[in-house]
């Protein structure tokens, strides 16, 4: 049930695709309304800031394979390997 969140496709277009810029990406990571959690921005900007760090240290980030394959259980959803 918790890797289901964000993965309606009557809300998301092809909501299994990773799209990093997607437009109207309102996901349920952090919640919502009056779940929202209050360090959300905080966090954004943590994971910006670490994403631009990270990109600057690899040569040539590559997925492991295009799509990746995903590794699919109750709480975790996310691509299996990388390179």
């Amino acid at each position: 049930m918790v890797a289901s969140g964000s993965q309606d496709p009557q809300r998301f277009t092809d909501p299994d695709r990773f799209v990093p810029d997607r437009p109207d990406n309102e996901h349920l990571g952090f919640g919502h309304g009056l779940h929202s959690r209050f360090g959300a921005p905080l966090a954004r900007l943590e994971a910006q800031l670490a994403r631009t760090a990270l990109v600057r240290h690899l040569d040539d980030p590559q997925l492991a394979a295009d799509p990746p394959p995903y590794r699919h259980n109750a709480v975790l959803r996310g691509p299996g390997t990388s390179r």
